[in-house]
């Protein structure tokens, strides 16, 4: 087999190389820029402090009340120079849905748990009751 060598020259393929890992690296920027960029329009979106709201809401199922999460919310306000987002108002809204559907499945079985456990506790407590309140033998005789 013949080697098939580069016409270029190693100086220049180096060159190329750094080439594309500036572009690269430019490409990476430009992604933590948007990345950043998307960070800001979802907090400065109108559903953001309904979103942060559910989603704590859903933290707080499990808890049971122990666990007392104060969350403080920045004073939320859409920037009025922002531009309508039909995507992003469209994904706000799922998300926020998607979020109070999966706090209604996460309290289902706990409402469930919680109303088997005091049906199990009212009976052992009706049994004990029970037990403890049986006639006693009366003390009076007929015959004194």
């Amino acid at each position: 087999m013949e080697k098939v060598g580069c016409c270029c020259g190693e100086g220049l393929m180096f060159k190329c190389v750094e080439k594309m890992e500036s572009e690269m690296s430019n490409s990476k920027e430009n992604e933590v820029e948007d990345v950043e960029e998307l960070k800001k329009r979802i907090c400065n979106h109108p559903l953001y402090g309904l979103l942060v709201e559910t989603h704590i809401d859903c933290l707080k199922v499990g808890s049971n009340g122990d666990l007392e999460m104060k969350q403080k919310l920045p004073d939320q306000r859409p920037c009025s120079n922002l531009v309508s987002q039909p995507d992003l108002d469209d994904f706000m809204e799922a998300y926020c849905m998607a979020l109070s559907k999966l706090k209604e499945a996460m309290e289902e079985p706990q409402q469930e748990t919680l109303a088997f456990l005091n049906t199990m506790h009212l009976q052992l407590k009706d049994l004990t009751i029970t037990h403890f309140e049986t006639p006693q033998p009366s003390t009076t005789s007929s015959g004194e």
